[in-house]
């Protein structure tokens, strides 16, 4: 039996493993798309999608190593970005600045949700959260940064 606290450090756990196995799907989706036609910045998309990978093997470690059930479904992608890897011409919005501003809004809520949790989360997942997480999602919001700046010029 799992003690009280310790049933909320699972829940807050689990709540940010549904966000990030949403990212890799989307992000998996992108990368499907863009391997029809070259674009150019379709490396970044890729090491993007692998850091949501390993974040989500982070995360999954982090609920079984506390005696928990790691989810297996992920939150869905809503808004702008969904739409985006649904219409006809994909290539064509993946490479404009609005699906970038997209995929950069949803990576700053993500690093204001890991950040929101810290105070939530136990000695050794905040020490995940805010050592190995939280930079992470800081380096996607500067790659994203960057590639809207690139658009735009």
């Amino acid at each position: 039996m799992l003690c009280a606290s310790c049933h909320y450090v699972l829940e807050r756990l689990n709540s940010l493993l549904r966000v990030e196995l949403a990212a890799v799907a989307g992000y998996q989706k992108a990368l499907r798309i863009l391997r029809k036609k070259a674009v150019a910045d379709s490396d970044q998309m890729l090491q993007l999608a692998s850091d949501h990978q390993r974040t989500v093997t982070a995360l999954h470690g982090s609920v079984q190593a506390r005696g928990g059930a790691p989810v297996v479904v992920a939150d869905p992608w809503e808004g702008s970005i969904a739409a985006a890897l649904t219409a006809d011409d994909a290539t064509a919005v993946l490479e404009s600045r609005e699906f970038v501003g997209a995929l950069l809004e949803v990576e700053r809520r993500g690093l204001a949700q890991y950040e929101a949790a810290l105070g939530l989360l136990d000695e050794d997942a905040r020490e995940l959260v805010e050592l190995e997480l939280i930079p992470r999602q800081r380096r996607h919001v500067a790659q994203l940064s960057a590639m809207l700046v690139n658009l735009a010029a």
